[in-house]
């Protein structure tokens, strides 16, 4: 007798959210996840973005966390705090502690599921910062440079 392998069919719904528009919803998790979340792989800031500067990227995920209406907003509140950690423990802890589950195989918090099934997506620069981030001191060199050449 061979051995089957099989796998399980997985139910994905939309449903409509009270903005109007639609988030997916499915009932089960990513299978084989370790339980420790991990970094997303190092990113570079592409045109029309990039290179980023910290006030920039800072506008950006503010933008993102502050205009989500899909899902929970204590998932919500959860994946931002998971984010904003550089705590690796915290943010286990976290994760764990509202029942999320990476929904990719890196084990990242670029896609998730709820206990609930509900799916959420973070951008990667929310993640983590671009290796080609402008940090404040070269962002205020070039405006001086910017004023100097007026």
């Amino acid at each position: 007798m061979g051995n089957c392998v099989g796998r399980s069919t997985q139910d994905t719904t939309h449903t409509r959210n009270g903005m109007g528009g639609w988030f997916k919803s499915k009932k089960s998790t990513s299978p084989g996840w370790n339980g420790i979340v991990q970094q997303p792989k190092p990113w570079k800031a592409e045109p029309p973005f990039g290179p980023l500067t910290e006030t920039e990227l800072k506008r950006m995920r503010e933008e993102f966390w502050d205009t989500r209406t899909e899902g929970r907003q204590e998932m919500w509140q959860a994946l931002k705090a998971a984010a904003e950690t550089t705590e690796d423990t915290l943010r286990n802890e976290i994760v764990k502690a509202a029942g999320l589950t990476p929904a990719n195989r890196e084990g990242t918090l670029e896609s998730c599921y709820d206990e609930l099934g509900n799916y959420y997506e973070v951008p990667v620069y929310c993640l983590r910062d671009p290796d080609n981030l402008v940090r404040l001191e070269e962002e205020d060199n070039q405006d001086e440079e910017k004023n100097n050449s007026l």
